[in-house]
């Protein structure tokens, strides 16, 4: 049974929250509930340090300072890679069976 690094975080509130795994602070900062200057208590540590000081939640910042407008325009940008994707191979097999029955 591996168990994972759990962290404790304080609230703007001013509540401790935790132990909880960095799946859910990530979510958290991602909802805007926590900021880099929350304090946390990594695993095995003594004392208490900011959010924004700890690598593992630096994507979880970057995410959540992407302006809104900037996050749905590389999510639109995904669909339009994979439509893309999608229609070259659809035409891919038509020309190779339209090559097909011309050779008959």
């Amino acid at each position: 049974m591996i168990s994972l690094p759990q962290y404790k975080v304080l609230g703007g509130d001013g509540q401790e929250y935790g132990p909880v795994y960095v799946e859910q602070i990530c979510t958290w900062i991602e909802e805007g509930r926590l900021e880099k200057k929350s304090p946390v208590k990594p695993p095995e540590a003594k004392d208490w340090v900011f959010l924004g000081d700890l690598p593992e939640f630096t994507e979880a910042f970057k995410w959540f300072e992407t302006p809104e407008h900037i996050r749905q325009r590389e999510a639109r940008w995904r669909v339009a890679i994979v439509l893309l994707a999608l229609t070259g191979m659809v035409l891919l097999v038509l020309i190779r069976l339209i090559h097909h029955h011309h050779h008959h």
